[in-house]
């Protein structure tokens, strides 16, 4: 109980230190005083307007550094995800061995990351070739299913034509 009523005290004391200062800043001030007041108020008011395109133009241009470094980080991919939905889309061919890091250069020591590569071809592989059995199934079904609905059900004893 002590805490609170100390609390609450002492939000009052700064409430009234407030209402105090403010009200004797001004009493003091001269013609002087308010004039640069005025001035300081004006000029930053005219400036204010500067000074944020100004801070819009740096936010920009390092907003644009973050964006290069990031285009620059990895390369774009070759299987867009319309694609492995299986929404349509063109084929897409991995390449075997040689892969664009390899080509660009010979490399002078060990070749590092080699197998990661060749595991990772391998996986993109078996996962491409998932998805197109499953399009080509899919494609399948349907064309069953396009069919059946125009053959007649045929039942032994009947005569169904």
């Amino acid at each position: 109980m002590d805490v609170i009523q100390g609390f609450i005290a002492q939000v009052q004391q700064w409430g009234n230190n407030l209402v105090r200062n403010s009200i004797h800043s001004f009493d003091g001030m001269r013609v002087k005083d308010w004039i640069r007041m005025v001035a300081i108020v004006g000029a930053y008011l005219l400036i204010r307007p500067y000074l944020m395109k100004w801070g819009a133009k740096i936010q920009e241009k390092q907003h644009n550094k973050e964006i290069d470094a990031d285009e620059v980080a990895g390369p774009k991919a070759k299987v867009s995800p319309n694609v492995l939905r299986g929404h349509g889309g063109k084929e897409v061919e991995i390449p075997d061995s040689d892969s664009e890091g390899e080509a660009e250069g010979e490399a002078t020591g060990a070749q590092w990351g080699k197998k990661a590569r060749k595991r990772q071809r391998a996986y993109d592989k078996k996962l491409l070739a998932e998805v197109e059995e499953r399009r080509r199934q899919l494609q399948e079904d349907d064309e069953d299913k396009d069919i059946m609905e125009y053959l007649v059900d045929y039942e032994e004893g009947k005569d169904g034509w």
